[in-house]
């Protein structure tokens, strides 16, 4: 009879990913680290407007698209401090790339398709361009 593996403490489960933004969180995070040890964290909302990648604005009868990674950044620093790396989630629409307005959960998370599937496969792309520029191809393992 073989050893049993108990792999459940590789990964854990987590809510948002905007959690991490708050200082009670990590401390949280870094005891349970601390105490029982795990490799990879999940959590939900990659794209959701409370992280901010996505931006659209008006300027001169034209749309501007830009990325902003600093919530990203520091969500992923303390990540790494902690010697957790993420599971990603490509979930949930950010308000301005929806196609409509159907939400789950009290925090609203979008769950219509993309407005525009070229500006999607975009935001994609140049999110996990940043995440490799900053953190090299360990991150996405």
């Amino acid at each position: 009879m073989s050893e049993f593996i108990n792999n459940a403490f590789r990964c854990i489960g987590t809510g948002r990913l905007s959690l991490a933004l708050r200082k009670e969180y990590i401390n949280e995070l870094r005891y349970i680290q601390r105490t029982i040890g795990f490799k990879y964290i999940r959590g939900h909302g990659l794209f959701s407007d409370d992280i901010g990648i996505y931006q659209e604005r008006e300027e001169n009868g034209k749309y501007i698209i830009e990325y902003n990674f600093n919530y990203l950044d520091q969500i992923m620093d303390s990540f790494k401090t902690l010697n957790i790396k993420p599971f990603l989630e490509l979930d949930f629409m950010p308000k301005k790339l929806a196609s409509g307005k159907e939400t789950v959960f009290y925090w609203k998370g979008n769950i219509t398709p993309p407005k525009n599937n070229n500006e999607w496969v975009k935001l994609v792309q140049n999110t996990l361009k940043h995440l490799l520029k900053r953190y090299g191809n360990d991150v996405l393992e």
